[in-house]
């Protein structure tokens, strides 16, 4: 009971303990405030040995910190990488008055993450980092791997956007043509009133979400599991205040109304061609909010260095949480050894 009121209450992060309770020396687990963009955002820690690369995810939504579901379906990773979770600006802890309206968009997002990964690789006295991002936080990470290929050692996209326009509008169209195969007139009706989404995008964000809605009743959004039971996770996460529990909603729409037109303008077969550094893209084969297809021609279609596509086959849009042993295992079998590698390369030529 203590527990779950601790919990509840919520602005923590629970250390790692022995069998005896007591704090393993050299791990960490920490819930940090560090000024970002020249706002204060929050970013959680947490490894093993402090020594381990750092591993920092970027959540999707936009707005939707998802610390919490990373916690239970894949802390096995914190036993090979430091990993860190930043709440964005604007969503989660980072949701404050202080971050404007005018400041949410792309290149803010952009810097935030470029003066991020550089506080860490200072803090950890790291050269480079592992970096992955799920849905929209993959669409920054791509960005950011085209934009700074020397800072990491690979790059790890789940469900990659990949031409949001073309995505929204198929994902609409899925939608409604499954709810009239089913007869659902509830269903049609509301997404008639949403209407086709012009250039992907809706009239309003409100829009969005009755698309959603119907989408994950249709196991579009996941597969197997049940999509509420894993977004609830997000917000159960220990580094929440119980205010910041009530208020992480309004933290996503604030997100989403500032940043949506923006991003859904985003094509990746005319941004980035190019990756110079390895990339893994993760996707769900269910996954109807960006069809498995054109991440496969995107795939084909980009140059990079090192580039493999891993489908899981019994996720949807959110692999990472879907089938999370099968995710962490690339992680540690596939990605991880990238970092010896790096490492190697950097040893002086006449060191054996």
């Amino acid at each position: 009971m203590k527990n779950m009121i601790k919990r509840l209450i919520g602005g923590y992060i629970p250390p790692y303990r022995d069998k005896q309770g007591h704090q393993e020396p050299n791990s960490i687990s920490s819930l940090e405030k560090v000024q970002l963009g020249g706002v204060d955002q929050w970013i959680t820690i947490r490894g093993r040995n402090k020594e381990l690369p750092i591993l920092l995810f970027l959540h999707g939504g936009p707005g939707s910190p998802q610390t919490g579901a990373q916690q239970k379906y894949n802390r096995e990773l914190e036993d090979h990488y430091l990993v860190v979770n930043w709440d964005q600006r604007g969503s989660g802890k980072s949701f404050s008055p202080e971050v404007t309206a005018e400041t949410m968009n792309l290149n803010q997002m952009l810097g935030d993450a470029h003066e991020l990964v550089h506080y860490l690789m200072k803090k950890f006295q790291q050269p480079k980092i592992f970096l992955m991002g799920q849905s929209i936080g993959s669409l920054y990470g791509l960005l950011f791997a085209h934009r700074h290929p020397d800072l990491l050692h690979a790059f790890v996209a789940i469900n990659p956007p990949i031409n949001r326009s073309v995505e929204e509008q198929t994902s609409y169209e899925f939608a409604l043509e499954t709810a009239k195969n089913k007869g659902i007139k509830k269903a049609i009706q509301e997404l008639e009133g949403v209407g086709f989404p012009a250039g992907g995008v809706y009239k309003k964000i409100d829009d969005m979400v009755i698309q959603r809605k119907w989408l994950t009743k249709f196991n579009g959004v996941s597969f197997r599991k049940n999509a509420a039971f894993i977004n609830m996770h997000y917000l159960m996460s220990h580094h929440l205040t119980f205010k910041e529990k009530l208020s992480f909603m309004k933290g996503f729409g604030f997100s989403a109304t500032n940043l949506w037109n923006e991003l859904t303008s985003i094509n990746f077969f005319t941004l980035v061609p190019e990756l110079k550094v390895p990339v893994f893209f993760i996707a769900g084969r269910h996954d109807r909010i960006i069809p498995i297809d054109l991440v496969e021609q995107y795939v084909d279609f980009v140059e990079a260095p090192e580039k493999h596509l891993v489908i899981l086959e019994e996720s949807g849009h959110l692999a990472i949480f879907e089938e999370p042993e099968k995710f962490n295992d690339v992680l540690i079998k596939q990605v991880l050894p990238l970092y010896s590698q790096t490492q190697q390369e950097r040893r002086p030529k006449n060191v054996i």
